[in-house]
């Protein structure tokens, strides 16, 4: 077709003539001949057959055809306003065939996205309900890789397919803080124990004789195991402070096995007496403060004496023990039976009340003891074991009787 087809003067003016739905437009005043001017805007249609030229071949060439649909529709919305003149319709059909072919494309390909992302919201649903939580989040993560990955879905159904993956993502993504969070919580507790373990065993360090304090620490690993596992970094951490606790007791307990073995009978006498004046100190109180349990670890940390010696100072021990321990159990009583604002007199007399019935009653058994004692048949070894229990239930009597005469003194 000739250029006078396309275009047209009128008035002075040159004029592309309308074509499909577009009316004819004005371009210019003339300002040369007819001829020259209809030349001119014909050949500036090569530009815009270059400009639809160029999107086909984009479009032909690439495999995301579907984000060159807004290319596609820019140019139509703008190519019947540029300033040429030419075969604009071929170009428009041009436009319109690869419109349609684009929205077809991605009318396909969101219905193949549809499919897909629902069947990763049944994988979703299935996983987000997992307490397998290391396998469940690496299969959550993956879904979601594969969901960022795979394109749009229409318009009408986007909000409700993204919403139930969002809901489902953050409902397991809750859970999963949640349980984390009370693992935490317990993992503390459990931490917590270690520590009050750690306190416990300092008692150790207090254990100055070797046998017992071997039999301490494998008691101590027992109560270890049964204290359950925590993060293996905070284990390997109290586990040391653990040893570092048995090795200091250990080797203190030893020095003093070695110095002990050094000391005379003379050097033990020395050592069993000042602990005997110690506790004879406590015992002129009605309410002694001491510790007898160190006491009686440190008794038993002495050296050996002279047979004679020892026999004598144990007496003397064990009375003195008892009388603290016997002084103590009494203000225990009167602390429960004494009301409030009662005179130090009031108080005494309460002690003495009480013991009396303390030693009635040992006093009773002392006497079914000695009726029954001689219904015993004394094989090898009871008769020894029978006499000991004797002395311990006379010793008792004796040493209430002692308090009482202590306490009527004061009255």
């Amino acid at each position: 077709m000739e250029k006078k087809d396309y275009g047209y003067v009128l008035d002075g003016k040159i004029y592309r003539k309308g074509f499909m739905e577009f009316p004819d437009l004005a371009l210019a005043e003339v300002t040369e001949t007819e001829e020259q001017a209809l030349n001119h805007y014909t050949a500036r249609f090569d530009m815009a057959v270059e400009k639809v030229e160029e999107v086909k071949t984009k479009i032909a060439s690439n495999t995301n055809k579907g984000s060159f649909l807004v290319q596609v529709d820019r140019l139509i919305d703008s190519l019947h306003t540029f300033d040429a003149i030419g075969d604009f319709e071929s170009l428009y059909t041009t436009l319109y065939g690869l419109q349609e072919e684009l929205t077809a494309y991605i009318k396909a390909n969101r219905e193949k996205n549809l499919e897909i992302k629902t069947a990763l919201l049944d994988q979703l649903k299935e996983v987000a309900e997992s307490h397998d939580w290391k396998a469940s989040s690496a299969a959550v993560k993956e879904i979601q890789g594969k969901w960022l990955k795979t394109g749009a879905i229409d318009q009408g159904k986007r909000e409700e397919v993204e919403g139930s993956f969002k809901a489902l993502i953050d409902k397991f993504y809750t859970r999963r803080s949640s349980f984390y969070a009370d693992l935490e919580k317990m993992s503390e507790e459990k931490e917590a124990a270690f520590e009050e373990f750690l306190i416990k065993a300092e008692a150790l360090n207090s254990i100055k004789d070797i046998t017992a304090l071997r039999k301490s620490i494998s008691s101590f690993k027992e109560e270890w195991q049964a204290l359950g596992k925590i993060k293996p970094n905070k284990h390997n951490e109290f586990w040391q402070r653990f040893q570092t606790i048995i090795k200091s007791s250990l080797e203190e307990a030893k020095k003093l096995e070695k110095a002990k073995a050094k000391l005379t009978p003379q050097d033990n006498l020395k050592l069993k007496e000042k602990i005997i004046a110690e506790l004879e100190k406590a015992n002129t109180s009605l309410t002694p403060k001491i510790d007898l349990n160190q006491i009686k670890k440190k008794w038993k940390g002495v050296g050996g004496l002279d047979k004679e010696v020892s026999q004598q100072l144990s007496a003397q021990y064990l009375r003195l023990t008892g009388m603290i321990s016997e002084k103590r159990f009494l203000n225990t009583l009167v602390e429960k039976k004494a009301k409030k604002g009662l005179s130090e007199s009031d108080l005494n007399k309460l002690r003495i009340r009480l013991l009396r019935g303390l030693l009635d009653r040992d006093y009773s058994e002392l006497k079914t003891f000695e009726e029954n004692l001689g219904k015993f048949n004394m094989a090898s070894g009871l008769d020894n074991l029978l006499d000991r229990k004797l002395a311990q239930q006379k010793l008792k009597v004796e040493i209430k009787k002692d308090i009482l005469t202590e306490l009527k003194n004061l009255s």
